[in-house]
């Protein structure tokens, strides 16, 4: 599979002159996509490269992480990223493959059987509370029953608010918000019970983006 230059990413982002640039790397980026194995390319552009969005330093990816972990409570080691901040562009169908821009929010993939087990037993033991819930945090509630759950997620981005460890990990995206290079933006969490939980989510993803382009 060809890679991606890193210096393609990098001239994309810059105000000035960079339109050709941004289209070239989204074209590439695309065809990745398309020769790639699914596997692959979660392979390449999740696991096994530093996150966009800290353009090749390493050490303050790291740093990041350990961090987050600090306020979280989990291993840095299980902490990654992934969407746009990850690959450089959005991995949203309705969204055209937008570049990672000033606008994009930070979704963060955090692989924890202990959290994953904590927030499916509170929603499974508290199906009372979902009646007194605003329409949207209850939708989001029955998409992890017939959706999520199956894939071994917690799409806590949507229903953080109402896990009882909600409020410290609340705190500790508002803080990762005031640290560069994620200053100002959303900073958003998604739990996996393991790593192939992370692994079959995306790759699911990644394949009904390959059968997208084939219809």
């Amino acid at each position: 599979m060809e890679q991606l230059d890193r210096n393609t990413f990098s001239s994309s982002s810059n105000c000035c002159g960079t339109h050709l640039a941004t289209e070239m790397s989204r074209q590439l980026f695309i065809d990745a996509l398309k020769s790639s194995t699914p596997t692959h390319f979660v392979d390449d552009y999740f696991y096994d490269r530093i996150p966009f969005v800290f353009q090749g330093d390493r050490t303050k990816f790291v740093d990041w992480k350990r961090r987050l972990g600090r306020l979280i409570g989990v291993d840095p080691a299980c902490i990654t990223l992934v969407g746009s901040g990850a690959t450089g562009f959005s991995m949203n169908p309705n969204k055209s493959f937008r570049q990672f821009d000033e606008g994009s929010d930070i979704d963060v993939a955090i692989i924890s059987t202990h959290y994953f087990t904590l927030g499916w037993h509170y929603l499974r033991m508290n199906g009372s509370r979902r009646l007194r819930l605003d329409s949207r945090t209850k939708n989001a509630w029955d998409e992890h029953v017939s959706k999520y759950i199956y894939f071994g997620t917690l799409a806590t981005d949507k229903l953080l608010g109402v896990l009882p460890f909600g409020k410290e990990w609340l705190r500790a995206g508002t803080e990762m918000a005031n640290l560069e290079p994620t200053f100002g933006r959303s900073v958003k969490f998604r739990i996996y019970m393991d790593y192939d939980a992370l692994r079959s989510y995306q790759v699911s993803g990644v394949q009904t983006l390959r059968n997208n382009f084939s219809e």
